[in-house]
């Protein structure tokens, strides 16, 4: 489940400029320091990543596959959700992640994020010796 969907995200799903079960979305770990990546008024991955000594990891950027959009009746909520997904081998530390919208924008400074997270992550996960496989188990962003 996202802990912060940003706000241009919510704007552009509701426009159905993002089809969160055709898009192509990407991941990013986020490394350095977490603190204000999760402001929902930041608007593409630059300006997360301009945010004090927020960083992202230089090494790959795993796409996410298995899309789907589901509509759960007996929880009230349609659920967008995933297939497990990997994070390679990098000397760094992940504190978050941030899922962004890959399939029409070319960089970081037009591409538009859907959600952050940190639930998982604690004081960091070392990615060094084997990266970090990550599943989302109840979908990664919930609409109620």
């Amino acid at each position: 489940m996202a802990e912060v969907v940003y706000n241009i995200a919510k704007q552009r799903i509701m426009q159905g400029l993002t089809d969160l079960d055709t898009t192509v979305l990407k991941a990013v770990a986020i490394i350095t320091s977490k603190t204000g990546a999760d402001n929902p008024d930041l608007t593409t991955l630059t300006a997360i990543d301009a945010v004090g000594t927020v960083a992202f990891a230089a090494g790959t950027r795993p796409t996410l596959s298995g899309l789907s959009v589901s509509v759960d009746n007996a929880l009230d909520r349609a659920v967008a959700g995933a297939a497990a997904f990997s994070f390679p081998a990098e000397a760094v530390t992940a504190l978050a992640m941030v899922i962004y919208d890959a399939g029409v924008d070319t960089n970081d400074g037009t591409r538009i994020p859907i959600c952050f997270y940190d639930t998982g992550f604690g004081a960091g996960v070392d990615l060094t010796s084997g990266g970090l496989n990550i599943t989302l188990t109840n979908g990664f962003l919930r609409g109620t």
